[in-house]
């Protein structure tokens, strides 16, 4: 099970949990880059992390890392690009969860550490791309005399 399964079963098993529920249309604009309060989970849909270009299914967690921000404060945007629904809880009522419930705080942490991981594969294959076409453009004058 991964890190974001077993965060969803362990919130599936709290009681009294707050979620929202978002129903939203093709070009609607989940939340923005700077914006705090809710964190997500796609329930039907597609949605896109607008700056990155990453599709995320339903079955998503969405805002995790600003739940963990010193200001929370996303980094992204976030769109609807297929209709859906959405749940979302306040960063007050998960932080509340998070404390009560040590095996929901061990998930959370999991499931951040996972995101932080694919972030950092992500920007090594930005930085490996940018070097190789710097090394590609280096080369070129080379061969040309």
């Amino acid at each position: 099970v991964t890190a974001g399964g077993a965060f969803i079963a362990a919130l599936s098993t709290l009681t009294g949990m707050v979620w929202l529920t978002q129903i939203l249309r093709r070009f609607d604009l989940v939340t923005s880059q700077g914006q705090t309060i809710l964190m997500f989970f796609t329930v039907t849909g597609k949605f896109l992390v607008t700056e990155l270009g990453i599709e995320l299914p339903p079955g998503r967690l969405v805002g995790e890392l600003a739940f963990l921000a010193p200001d929370n404060r996303r980094t992204q945007s976030l769109e609807c690009v297929e209709d859906g629904e959405m749940l979302a809880i306040t960063y007050d009522r998960l932080l509340e969860i998070y404390f009560q419930n040590p095996e929901f705080g061990y998930y959370f942490l999991r499931l951040s550490t996972e995101r932080l991981l694919q972030n950092i594969t992500r920007l090594e294959g930005i930085i490996d791309q940018y070097k190789a076409k710097e090394q590609a453009g280096a080369a070129s004058p080379a061969q040309q005399t």
